[in-house]
């Protein structure tokens, strides 16, 4: 899935809305897989959601077997700031602290079975990783390094420390 890393900038064109107001948009990231805005991150008003045919950049949020998950760019197709619960001053001093390269200490707080991603929490925030396989036990702690800050959504990717 070279070019939809978690974080990465992707441009797609919108060629679905399969039922208006209730699920989201299905998105044409020019082949396999498709893109998929949800419902929470679109406006209210469906009349202020993208039209089939429009062509806008979204930030990978996520990516499942077959769908990659995204967050629009353009203000007017979202449904607000998806600052995550992070205040500006917080999101500095986050970055502060955790400068890309650092390596942390985190505890697994919640693990998916059924694609491996799961989710982290550290001193001052979290990460969701994608997993290969079986994720770690809730509760483990493991060291990770800090490999990128995404300051539209106001989160921080980690790699396990290793891989």
């Amino acid at each position: 899935m070279i070019g939809f890393e978690v974080g990465s900038v992707v441009t797609g064109t919108i060629c679905l809305i399969p039922r208006p107001g209730a699920i989201g948009i299905i998105v044409d990231l020019d082949g396999e897989p498709e893109g998929f805005v949800d419902v929470m991150c679109l406006p209210r008003q469906v009349e202020s959601w993208p039209a089939v045919g429009t062509k806008t950049t979204f930030e990978v949020l996520d990516r499942r077997p077959g769908q990659i998950r995204l967050w629009p760019f353009d203000p007017r197709f979202r449904s607000g700031p998806w600052d995550n619960g992070v205040s500006e001053d917080d999101w500095r001093a986050r970055k502060s602290r955790y400068p890309v390269g650092v390596i942390l200490t985190a505890e697994v707080s919640q693990a998916f079975l059924s694609d491996g991603s799961y989710f982290v929490r550290y001193e001052g925030g979290w990460s969701a990783l994608e997993g290969e396989g079986a994720p770690p036990v809730v509760g483990s702690r493991a060291d990770y390094e800090v490999v990128r800050h995404l300051d539209t959504t106001r989160r921080t990717l980690l790699r396990p420390l290793g891989t």
